[in-house]
Formats: C-alpha cells, structure tokens, sequence
C-alpha cells in the first residue's frame, strides 16, 4: 500500500494536481496510525509470547520500525510535492518526472517480487532482490549526480532544485528502509530454520 501511494504521489506531482496530493495525505494519515496502532500493541505482543517464541519480537519490533520509516518517508515526499504545488512553484521539467516516474516504475517491479516471495514464503529470491535494490540505491545517486550538473550549467529555480533534492533523497531513504527489512526477512528465516533443524 505505501508503494502506490508512493506512486500516486509522483503522478499527481507530474499534473499538478492539488486535489489528489490532498487525497493521497488521509490515505498516509490512515497507513500510519495502522504501524502505529501495531506499535501500541507491542507490550501485550511479547508478553503473550511463549519462551520460545521470544526471538521473533525482536523481528517484529524492527519489521514496525522499517515500515514506518518507509511511511514517514512517503508521507514527507507527498508533503513537499503538496506544499510546492499549493504555492505555485515551477513544475518539475520534463526530465525529472521522467527519471522519477522510472524510478517509482522500478520500485514498484521490485515491491512486487518482494510481496511475491514474502506470500509465497519463497525467500531464495531475497539476494537478488537486495541487490537489485541496491543498484537502485546507486541509481538515485546518479540522479542526485545529473542534478548538480544541471545547476552548474541550465537549471534556474531554486525551488525547483530544492523539492527534486528532497524527493531524491527521501527516496533513497525509503529504498534503504525496504532492503534493510528484506535483510531483516532474510537472516530472521534463515535463523529459523537453524532452529528447526536442531
């Protein structure tokens, strides 16, 4: 769910569309006191645990804090892309929502492998996908690169500048939450089946 809100968001900072970026805040208002609600329940979680189950609230509580951050971090990038619209601010150019649309398209490809394997409790595919993500971290990074060229030799808008920043970098911030959760998944399975084995 934060992924298409993710992406809703980029759509609608493409258009303009004050409306929708206005509409896609309650959908994050409501994402985050579900991760919230969840943390409340943390106490009574690990209590009711069993002795040997206590492991699995340490992978719990750090599941909650990974997707919160990645949460806030949709929610911060919704609302810069809400404030800049709302003042009247220059459109992002043409390039820039065009690298940004295929970095949601990318996240979006990689969000589905990652459901896929979680569902399927098929957690092989959790290396590629890491690595995968990993060379969209360095992606993100290139375009950070592309901007500060473009500032040395055509961009005009400070304001423009400073919210293609920040959407680049909260990005980079959400895709770093979602490989440090597919490690999470990664070592908490293959812990368990040690365990299992024993």
């Amino acid at each position: 769910q934060n992924h298409s809100l993710y992406s809703a968001v980029v759509d609608h900072l493409g258009l303009l569309d004050l409306k929708m970026l206005r509409k896609t805040k309650k959908q994050l208002l409501k994402l985050e006191a579900e991760v919230d609600e969840l943390k409340d329940e943390i106490f009574y979680f690990v209590k009711s645990l069993d002795e040997n189950a206590v492991s699995a609230s340490k992978f719990y509580i750090l599941v909650l804090d990974y997707l919160q951050d990645m949460v806030q971090s949709t929610a911060y990038i919704r609302k810069i892309s809400y404030v800049h619209v709302n003042n009247y601010h220059r459109k992002l150019k043409f390039n820039q929502i065009r690298d940004l649309k295929r970095l949601e398209v990318r996240l979006h490809e990689l969000f589905m492998r990652i459901v896929t394997a979680i569902e399927s409790n098929e957690f092989k595919d959790l290396d590629q996908i890491i690595t995968d993500k990993k060379i969209l971290l360095e992606e993100v990074s290139g375009l950070i690169q592309k901007q500060v060229e473009r500032i040395r030799s055509s961009e005009t808008s400070p304001k423009n500048t400073k919210l293609y920043f920040s959407l680049l970098l909260k990005t980079k911030d959400l895709i770093q939450s979602t490989i440090d959760l597919l490690i999470l998944f990664k070592e908490f399975n293959r812990d368990y089946r040690n365990i299992k084995r024993l």
